[in-house]
């Protein structure tokens, strides 16, 4: 199978996003943005790419929203030199929320297909270390070469979805059983803490995503304390919100490992699908 590189693809859309936000804030007069046909992942999602992958739900979801990004970012480009404000920002919210999109969905395939796959088939993975250590177990390692920063990054995202999915289990049975970890001792709260934060280059976005991470956990524990009043309607309400911060988390590391490629502290993207 001819391999796509989804960590690429994955920083490439939210970089259209960036440009086209310049773009529509005037300062920048064009984009170079292909079709959802022309560019990589599209080439791959219509050609071999669903024919051998097609067992991941979330890459037969990805077909409609790539092409929806790509039809929405091509009519803000169309646009531009005569839209009012108005339908700029309008044409900009539809790209923002399709950016996320993308970012989501690819990110539910890389652990789908982590978590589905046996570990063995991981042997000669160049990331192999990072992908044992997700799921916990101890493999010997011969010295891989892989960028540190790059794979903390990555296994934050994959950490943090892996969490809000089992935080689904948490809300059984009126969350009577629920014991949910803090903000401060979760995976990617640590990682905030520990690493993120002594990062000043990049200080503005690491502590946007403190912020979105804290009001996640703090939605979460929301949802708790009112299904173990039997309040659905409130608790429903809440989770959804747990949802939307959980995917703006994702976005947000996406665009921390974005601007850790734009200032030359990592060479490339980790990429686990099609290995």
């Amino acid at each position: 199978m001819r391999q796509v590189d989804f960590g690429i693809a994955r920083i490439a859309h939210v970089m259209w996003e960036a440009e086209l936000e310049e773009l529509a804030g005037q300062q920048r007069k064009t984009v170079h943005l292909t079709s959802h046909m022309d560019c990589e992942l599209g080439q791959w999602l219509h050609g071999e790419g669903l024919r051998e992958l097609y067992h991941l739900s979330p890459l037969r979801q990805l077909v409609e929203v790539h092409e929806r990004f790509h039809r929405s970012a091509l009519h803000l480009l169309s646009i531009a030199a005569s839209a009012t404000p108005e339908q700029l920002d309008q044409g900009m919210r539809q790209v923002r929320t399709l950016s996320r999109d993308i970012v989501y969905i690819i990110t539910e395939a890389e652990l789908d297909y982590l978590e589905h796959k046996p570990l063995e088939d991981f042997s000669t993975h160049p990331f192999k270390t990072l992908i044992h250590r997700l799921f916990n177990i101890h493999l010997h390692d011969s010295g891989d070469a892989i960028n540190r920063r790059v794979l903390e990054v990555s296994q934050a995202r994959l950490m943090h979805l892996r969490w809000s999915r089992q935080l689904l289990k948490a809300f059984q049975h009126w969350g009577k059983d629920a014991a949910l970890q803090s903000a401060e001792s979760c995976f990617l709260g640590i990682w905030i803490r520990e690493v993120g934060s002594r990062n000043r280059q990049h200080e503005s976005l690491i502590r946007e995503l403190e912020e979105q991470h804290q009001l996640f956990h703090q939605r979460a524990e929301e949802t708790i304390r009112l299904l173990r009043r039997k309040n659905f309607r409130k608790s429903e309400e809440a989770y959804q919100a747990v949802v939307q911060l959980g995917r703006e988390v994702l976005y947000l590391l996406t665009r921390i490992e974005m601007a850790l490629l734009q200032s030359g502290e990592v060479a490339k993207p980790v990429n686990f699908l099609g290995h």
